[in-house]
C-alpha cells in the first residue's frame, strides 16, 4: 500500500506541475492577444492623426498674432472695458508677410471696430461670433495678397 500512495501522490505532482503548466500558458497567450489587439486598435484609430503620409494635401495657413487689445466699450459712461487677444489664419505665406508689413493698419481696424461695441453685442455667444465675422470681414477688405480665413480669440475678458 506504501507503494500505491507513493504513485498517487506521483500523480497528483504531475498533474499539478501540468496545470500550472497550463495556466502560464493560457496567461501568455492571453496577454499577446490584448497587445496585439491594443496595437491593431490603436494603428486604426490614430493612424490618421499621428501618420506623415506624403498623400495628405500641405496646408499653407500662416498664424498671425496680434498684440492684446484693451478698448473701452461704446456703453453710456464708458465704464466696461474689453480687453481681447486674438489670432488671425491667414491662407498663405504672402498674407502672412503682408500681415507683418502692415500691422499697424490692421490694428487700428480691429481696434475701431472693438471700440464700437457696446456689452450687449459680445456679451453672448452669438455676439462673440458675429464679432469675429465682422473682424474678419474688415480685415479682408484691407488685406491685398490674402485673406483671413478665421479669428481666434485667446483672450477675451470684459469687465
Amino acid at each position: 500500500m506504501a507503494v500505491r500512495d507513493e504513485e498517487i501522490q506521483e500523480d497528483v505532482t504531475e498533474k499539478r506541475k501540468g496545470s500550472r503548466l497550463k495556466k502560464w500558458l493560457v496567461i501568455v497567450i492571453l496577454l499577446g492577444l490584448f497587445a496585439g489587439g491594443g496595437y491593431a486598435g490603436w494603428s486604426f484609430y490614430f493612424e490618421g492623426k499621428y501618420s506623415t503620409s506624403e498623400a495628405k494635401v500641405k496646408d499653407e495657413s500662416v498664424i498671425g498674432e496680434m498684440d492684446t487689445f484693451l478698448v473701452n466699450l461704446a456703453d453710456p459712461g464708458g465704464k466696461r472695458y474689453l480687453k481681447i487677444t486674438m489670432k488671425l489664419v491667414l491662407d498663405s505665406a504672402q498674407a502672412g508677410q503682408e500681415f507683418a508689413e502692415r500691422g499697424p493698419e490692421l490694428r487700428d481696424n480691429v481696434l475701431m471696430l472693438l471700440s464700437s461695441k457696446k456689452y450687449e453685442d459680445i456679451a453672448t455667444f452669438s455676439g462673440k461670433m458675429a464679432l469675429k465675422q465682422e473682424a474678419i470681414a474688415r480685415l479682408n477688405q484691407r488685406m491685398n495678397q490674402g485673406r483671413v480665413k478665421d479669428v481666434y480669440f485667446t483672450e477675451f475678458l470684459v469687465q
